[in-house]
């Protein structure tokens, strides 16, 4: 499958919550990219975390999320993630103490950033997305 078809794809497993604008989308595209080169996760791997299959949770799918929420902000270097920046990217789509409370349960920092992007994740998609 074409990489370019699956990084417009990723854009609807990311920008799901939010109505991204335009720019927004490409942005989304490009740190898809990126992540993709420094990961190396496998087509199949964006097909199946796209698609809600969260059974691509190996190694390299928790970093290309690490990688991904870098970018946008939502974990820093050290691995922390930044939930006010995160709330602030829900605001448009949620109240805000339906955020918080996703991210009491969702928030929690793993055993290292790959752990700790990929649980808030999974997290959201298993509890929050369908709301």
């Amino acid at each position: 499958m074409n990489p370019t078809v699956l990084i417009a794809s990723f854009v609807v497993l990311v920008a799901s919550v939010n109505t991204f604008t335009l720019r927004q989308q490409k942005m989304v595209s490009i740190f898809a990219l990126e992540c993709m080169a420094e990961t190396g996760i496998g087509a199949e791997s964006i097909v199946k975390l796209r698609d809600g299959d969260l059974s691509a949770n190996d190694r390299t799918a928790k970093c290309f999320m690490k990688c991904f929420f870098e970018k946008e902000n939502f974990i820093d270097a050290k691995g922390h993630l930044q939930l006010e920046a995160i709330a602030t990217a829900l605001e448009k789509d949620y109240e805000r103490a339906r955020i918080d409370e996703m991210l009491e349960k969702c928030g929690v920092q793993k055993e290292d950033a790959c752990e700790t992007a990929f649980h808030a994740y999974e997290c959201y998609h298993d509890h929050y997305q369908n709301l």
